[in-house]
């Protein structure tokens, strides 16, 4: 499927009935938001800050960041797995006199985040079924006051250098064995910026960005699932937040009668977050992830079933959650939810093959 260039939001709105549907939750509508099917599956955020100042060359640039992955979805029923490759071209940032590459990170990934639930508010979003374009607008101010409510203060030019950095970045998304990538875009693109000067001329006027091709494709498709931002937002590892997205969009069936269980290698390969050198180092960032979101009640409990060892070498170990009430509560009610959006689309969504080019 072929995606239409465009430069600058477009000049006229109409009402339409796939971006009501992203726009409408059941439940407390300030800490729910929604979880992409394929979008957020890509590990976009999982360089940390000081991997990339060992990484970056003495000039302050950094290579092209290649990641390997699995993606696995459902269609009628079955489940598909794509072996995924991510190419992830770092942002130039120009500090002082000098330009220093940088690869998205932790402050990236949350600013995405709030940039995202601001879209999802009718007043600062659109969204063009037809071309599959979704476009938002936002102030700086706006994300600085969501962050400092959620606990992840960030001040005005820490936002502005994360906004350069998602709008310089650029994904290439390779499925199976394609040579050619079929998705390449920014995270941002066709930023549209407002200086201090214009907005104290006119504060009406705010920052506008052209949100990811796969994102709009979500929404045109009821791809996406409804899911606890609030939660998200207060936690404090991305390993955790990566897995309680996981378990959102997954965990379809949560109830006390059917845990989830998961091998420590899938989530190694597939966050892109479990990075040391030794074993037992991911282990325990994996297993403090694991007590995180039982202390903030998406789990119940959680145990190592399995493990997998070459004498005394771990290769492997699956563990078995259990979901917690309050957990099992938030899949209720994103199935509900989901339920009532493909009924009011008189039945499921249509099925494509192909993906969005970013550009």
């Amino acid at each position: 499927m072929s995606q239409k260039i465009v430069s600058k939001q477009p000049a006229t709105t109409t009402q339409n009935l796939q971006y009501d549907l992203f726009t409408t939750f059941f439940g407390d509508v300030a800490d729910l938001s929604n979880t992409i099917e394929l979008w957020d599956a890509i590990p976009k955020y999982a360089v940390s800050p000081r991997t990339q100042n060992a990484l970056r060359s003495p000039d302050s640039r950094l290579p092209v960041h290649e990641y390997s992955f699995v993606y696995a979805t459902r269609r009628n029923g079955q489940r598909i797995e794509h072996a995924c490759r991510v190419a992830i071209q770092p942002a130039a940032i120009k500090i002082d006199d000098t330009y220093i590459d940088y690869y998205p990170s932790a402050n990236e990934e949350l600013i995405e985040e709030v940039i995202r639930k601001i879209f999802a508010d009718q007043q600062c979003g659109v969204h063009d079924p037809k071309n599959a374009e979704s476009w938002v607008r936002f102030s700086v101010q706006m994300i600085r006051k969501e962050l400092k409510l959620r606990s992840k203060t960030r001040n005005l030019d820490e936002i502005k250098r994360s906004i350069d950095i998602l709008s310089r970045t650029h994904i290439s998304l390779y499925l199976d064995d394609n040579q050619d990538p079929v998705y390449s875009a920014p995270i941002l693109s066709d930023v549209t910026r407002v200086n201090r000067q214009k907005y104290l001329t006119d504060t009406s006027i705010t920052w506008v960005a052209r949100l990811p091709a796969l994102i709009s494709k979500s929404v045109n498709e009821l791809t996406y699932r409804q899911f606890n931002y609030g939660v998200l937002m207060s936690l404090s590892s991305q390993i955790a937040r990566w897995l309680h997205k996981r378990l959102s969009h997954n965990y379809t069936n949560a109830s006390f009668m059917d845990p989830y269980e998961i091998l420590f290698s899938s989530i190694q390969r597939d966050s892109g977050f479990l990075a040391y050198a030794r074993t037992n180092d991911n282990l325990q960032a994996l297993e403090t992830a694991l007590v995180e979101l039982q202390s903030n009640r998406v789990l119940q409990s959680w145990k190592r079933v399995d493990e997998r060892k070459a004498g005394r070498k771990i290769l492997d170990i699956k563990y078995r959650l259990h979901a917690h009430s309050d957990f099992i509560g938030d899949v209720k009610a994103a199935n509900a939810r989901l339920r009532d959006s493909r009924a009011t689309l008189s039945g499921p969504p249509p099925v494509h093959n192909s993906l969005p080019s970013g550009r």
